[in-house]
């Protein structure tokens, strides 16, 4: 299935093409992403080339090329993607053009998100290996499946956590000890620095990243707690 839709990604796009209905999209800013691992000794100029190649074809404006040297895919606090989202989050550019989707990351959860986010700031995403272009029709309608698939493995995992706690409960009663789920409580120090920094102006992930040991999920809490406890 996924590669018939990209098969007819590749086709509309021709089509589109030949009747001068994407012409739309050159002149517009784009940039790109490569990550390398110095053990395996590879050269991210070998990824930035055929990405440069590909924007002067499509007449897009490469503005920026976002490296992340030597650090896996599998983490998802990099130098480079941090600034890349920063960047996205501003509205300075369209397109993010990338030699293969491994080179974002290898979690497909990450992955998701990621795109997600991409997304949301009016980000499209172009991957030369795998021939997907979210600038495209048939790529927003990948896009809208990706989406769908995400959202089912969220309610999986959601439901398998379910069960498990369910189980952990039921066993704490029977053997009477005094068991309760859910992570340690933050100290009031680091909500007080999560308002502080939303208070500047800083964005969930930045605030994050900022923090150690608070995730988004509790950056967004928190936020949501203080702008409940502060209406007017």
């Amino acid at each position: 299935m996924l590669a018939l839709l990209k098969q007819g990604a590749c086709n509309l796009l021709a089509i589109l093409d030949s009747f001068g209905i994407i012409c739309c999209m050159k002149g517009i800013k784009a940039v790109a992403y490569g990550r390398v691992s110095t053990l395996l000794n590879q050269d991210v100029e070998h990824q930035l080339h055929g990405i440069r190649e590909l924007a002067r074809n499509r007449g897009f404006i490469l503005t920026e090329c976002y490296v992340d040297q030597g650090i896996s895919g599998r983490k998802e606090k990099r130098p480079g993607l941090d600034k890349l989202i920063k960047d996205a989050r501003h509205g300075k550019f369209s397109v993010l053009i990338i030699h293969s989707i491994d080179r974002l990351g290898r979690s497909t959860k990450h992955l998701l998100n990621l795109i997600d986010e991409l997304n949301h700031y009016g980000v499209s995403l172009i991957s030369i290996r795998e021939n997907i272009d979210f600038t495209t029709p048939m790529g927003q309608m990948a896009l809208t499946m990706l989406g769908a698939v995400g959202q089912l493995e969220a309610q999986l995992i959601s439901e398998r956590i379910k069960t498990s706690l369910a189980v952990k409960k039921r066993l704490a009663s029977q053997n009477g000890t005094d068991w309760r789920c859910g992570r340690p409580a933050l100290p009031e120090s680091a909500k007080e620095q999560v308002i502080k920094l939303h208070l500047e102006g800083m964005s969930i992930r930045g605030i994050a990243n900022s923090i150690e040991g608070v995730s988004k999920s509790s950056v967004a809490k928190i936020i949501k707690e203080y702008r409940g406890g502060h209406k007017t």
